[in-house]
Formats: structure tokens, C-alpha cells, sequence
């Protein structure tokens, strides 16, 4: 028994190593294309870069600009994730003819190789113009919150807004790259009030900072599925944790209408005008038809641990009783429950690892490059799900091995922790629901709880009964 503990030692180191390495290659993955621009001739920066918003107008014009009526219209949560977020639209009307058409630069379509040019982070979302008051109806058929606010912008800024959209809608320019945080239904629109006013909405937003950073503004709208929330946290890498302000918060259609109602600006006679005019409610969504978006960001570290705890005590509770237990077929009923639950969780693990990793490497997803996650659940699960289906059949050695793979993932997390705590600055992704969820399902799964029954067992049963 002495004479053996030197080669276990050894195994246990060369299972580390492996792990250690296996986790470094994979960090290597983050994509060289960070910092690439997507190449997009009808993104808001290109669309509105030559357009001169105030300018002198001719009589018929300034009569033409007082007929026109500038909306932005928000929408609030919907049932599915697509639509948890809020949209916003802006709303042209002629007071004189009483005609409303919406310009919509949410719209795509699940056909037309939609999951495909998702994966790759090419989502081609287009602008569309409707009518209005169909819009609106569709959205209280949906029951949402809707809102309408009056913009009150200069009279030459109302007549080139318009020119922007109706050139934005035809057929050649209006599909757009979309991204979820800089080139959206909320942004696109952001842009061209930006520039109705002469760029001092972005002066304005751009002073004032954020309390919350992307991620915690995502999380506002998540918490309420767990699964969602820790999906959409695992995949996104640090670059949503940097400190932002206003101006990239208004991503989310709600911050874009709070900062309009907001703000004001200096029009050309130099008199502060407020932009947010009239505020028209169109519907309200009913009271508890969905879970409210929240006022303030709640973390879900707690929820993710507490469940990997209780699915790390099973393990324990079940990987004790194949041990424990004399009789044969409790044993391998016991063995047998162990291998499964093990499986499942391994397999989801390994499969979520190797998506990270092809959206690091070959998608322009920015948002998931150089992403700390791919150390805490690198594609070295995969082995682990091998071993734990190989388990619940009664191989013995695939049960040991995943137990020291088990206690290697465990240093490895620890380590990451101990990185974290040491390079506050340069490890910044907020990150902690992943590691404390995967720390308790790799420790309960370690050597670490099983090491004195597994010499006990070695004394009084042959390892083919194990």
C-alpha cells in the first residue's frame, strides 16, 4: 500500500498537468478578430456621416417641417427572449393628412438561413416602415407596454430625419449587420437624434457614467430564467464588464427614453429646448403577465451555486452508497444513478465549452473573445462525460479516473480564483456565478470526499465489483 502512493501521486500530477495544459490551449483560442470592423455599408455610422441635419430652409420647407411630427415609440418586455429586452421605433406623422408610419429597424426573419448567419455573428436584421397604428395593435395583441414620446427637434433636423429613413427603408439599403450592443433597433435610433441635434445628445450621454456595467444591464431583463441568464453570462467574455456610460447604455429601448426625457439641448437661436415633448401612453401590459423588468441589477451567483451544491451532494449521497452498500444489485443501481447524473452534467458542460469555443475562434461575436469561462469549462469535460457514462456501466478504472480528473478541474478553478483575487485590473469579467457553480460540482465529484472509502473498498471487495 506504501509502495503505491509515489504512482498515485504521479498520475494525479500528470492528470493536473494535462488539465493545466488542455485549459491554456484553450484560453489560446480568443479570436485575432478583435478590434475588426464588420464591413457594413449601411451601418448608422456610414448612413448618417454625410448628412447635414440643420440647415437654412426654404419657405416651402419650414412649411413642410411644421406638418411632421417625431415620435419615438418603445415597447416593453415580450413573452419570447428575442423580445425581453424592449424595441423602440420612430414614428413620422402628418398632423395635416393625420398619416403614421413607423420605421422599424428590428426586423428579421427566421427563415433565410437565420441560425446560420447567427452562429457565425452575422445577423442581417432589416428596416422596415409600417403603418403605425398596425404596429402598435400588433404589440397590445402581445400585451406590452407601450409608449409613445414627442420629439421636439429643429425644423430642418425633422425633414432630413426623414430623408435618412426613407433612404435607410429601400430595398438596397436597408438590411444592416446588426450587434446587440452598438448597432441596434435602440442605437440606430440613438444615432440619428444624435445628429438631429448636432451631436449633443452624445456629449451629453458620454458624461455621464453608468453605475451598471452590459452585463448587469442584460441581467436586469434575465434573472428570471436561471438557465438564460447563466447561458448568456458564460458565453460573454469581459468586454461587457468594462465601465460604461449613458450613451452605450441606451442599447436598452427603456434607457434610451429615460435619457430623451432627460435631456436638452441648445437649438440655433441658443435657447435650451427640452426634447421630450408630450408623452402618450398606448397600453400597459397587465400585472404579472411576465416577470417585470428590475429597477436595479440582482446577482444569480447564489441561485447557480446552490443548485451545483445540491447536484454535488447527489453525487456525494450516491457515489457513498455504491460503496457502501454489500449487496450487489443496490450497488450497481446506486453506481449505475452516479454515472447518469454525472453524465448529464458533463455532457451540458462539454457542449456549452465547445460552442464558446468555435464562437472564439470563428464567429464575430466580439462579445465572447478572450473569455475566462474556456478555463473553468474547457473541452476537456467531454472526457469526463466519457468516463462518467463508462462508470455507470461498472468500469472501475473510468470511475477513478474521472474522480482525479474531478480533483485536477478543482485546482484549476482554485487557481483562476487566486488569479482573480491577485489581478484584479486584468481579470475583470464578472464571472463568479460560472466559477461557483462549476467549484461544487468538480469538488463533490473529486477524490477529495471518496478517498478513505476507496481504500476501504480496495480492502474488502475486487475492483470488478466496484
Amino acid at each position: 500500500m506504501i509502495g503505491s502512493m509515489p504512482q498515485h501521486g504521479n498520475r494525479i500530477r500528470r492528470y493536473c498537468a494535462l488539465v493545466l495544459f488542455l485549459s491554456l490551449a484553450s484560453l489560446s483560442a480568443a479570436s485575432v478578430r478583435l478590434g475588426q470592423m464588420f464591413d457594413d455599408p449601411n451601418s448608422s455610422e456610414r448612413i448618417l456621416s454625410d448628412r447635414e441635419f440643420l440647415r437654412p430652409l426654404m419657405p416651402y420647407e419650414q412649411e413642410a417641417a411644421r406638418q411632421l411630427k417625431i415620435s419615438l415609440v418603445t415597447m416593453g418586455k415580450g413573452d419570447p427572449l428575442y423580445v425581453w429586452f424592449g424595441h423602440s421605433g420612430i414614428a413620422i406623422s402628418d398632423t395635416k393628412g393625420e398619416r403614421s408610419v413607423l420605421y422599424d429597424y428590428g426586423i428579421f426573419s427566421f427563415d433565410d438561413d437565420f441560425y446560420q448567419t447567427f452562429a457565425i455573428g452575422r445577423l442581417n436584421y432589416e428596416v422596415w416602415a409600417t403603418a403605425t397604428a398596425a404596429r402598435i395593435a400588433l404589440a397590445t395583441e402581445e400585451n406590452r407596454d407601450i409608449y409613445e414620446l414627442v420629439l421636439n427637434l429643429p425644423d430642418s433636423a425633422k425633414l432630413e430625419v426623414l430623408s435618412v429613413l426613407n433612404y435607410n427603408v429601400q430595398q438596397e439599403h436597408q438590411t444592416y449587420l446588426y450587434h446587440h450592443y452598438r448597432e441596434n433597433c435602440s442605437t440606430r435610433i440613438r444615432d440619428i437624434i444624435d445628429k438631429a441635434v448636432g451631436g449633443q445628445l452624445h456629449a451629453w450621454a458620454s458624461t455621464i457614467p453608468m453605475e451598471e456595467s452590459i452585463r448587469q444591464l442584460v441581467g436586469r431583463h434575465t434573472y428570471a430564467s436561471p438557465f438564460v441568464d447563466w447561458t448568456l453570462n458564460f458565453l460573454q467574455s469581459g468586454t461587457i464588464d468594462k465601465p460604461i456610460t449613458l450613451w452605450e447604455a441606451m442599447f436598452l429601448p427603456a434607457l434610451l427614453e429615460d435619457a430623451l426625457r432627460q435631456f436638452s439641448y441648445v437649438d440655433e437661436y441658443g435657447q435650451r429646448v427640452p426634447i421630450a415633448g408630450e408623452r402618450i401612453v398606448h397600453h400597459v401590459a397587465t400585472e404579472g403577465a411576465r416577470a417585470p423588468v428590475l429597477d436595479s441589477w440582482h446577482p444569480m451567483t447564489l441561485q447557480g451555486m446552490c443548485f451545483a451544491l445540491a447536484v454535488g451532494l447527489l453525487c456525494i449521497l450516491l457515489g457513498r452508497f455504491q460503496g457502501a452498500l454489500y449487496m450487489t444489485a443496490l450497488r450497481r443501481v446506486f453506481r449505475f444513478l452516479y454515472g447518469i447524473v454525472n453524465f448529464i452534467w458533463t455532457l451540458s458542460a462539454s457542449v456549452l465549452s465547445i460552442l464558446l469555443i468555435f464562437m472564439m475562434t470563428g464567429s464575430n461575436h466580439d462579445v465572447t473573445y478572450f473569455n475566462e469561462n474556456i478555463l473553468i469549462v474547457n473541452p476537456l469535460v467531454l472526457v469526463l462525460a466519457v468516463l462518467a457514462l463508462a462508470s455507470a456501466f461498472g468500469n472501475a478504472r473510468a470511475l477513478r479516473g474521472f474522480r482525479k480528473m474531478n480533483t485536477a478541474m478543482t485546482f484549476v478553478i482554485i487557481a483562476v480564483i487566486l488569479l482573480k483575487l491577485v489581478f484584479i485590473d486584468l481579470m475583470i469579467q464578472q464571472n463568479w456565478q460560472i466559477i461557483l457553480t462549476m467549484l461544487p460540482l468538480h469538488l463533490c465529484n473529486s477524490t477529495i470526499p471518496f478517498e478513505r472509502i476507496l481504500v476501504r473498498k480496495r480492502r474488502v471487495i475486487d475492483d470488478s465489483d466496484f
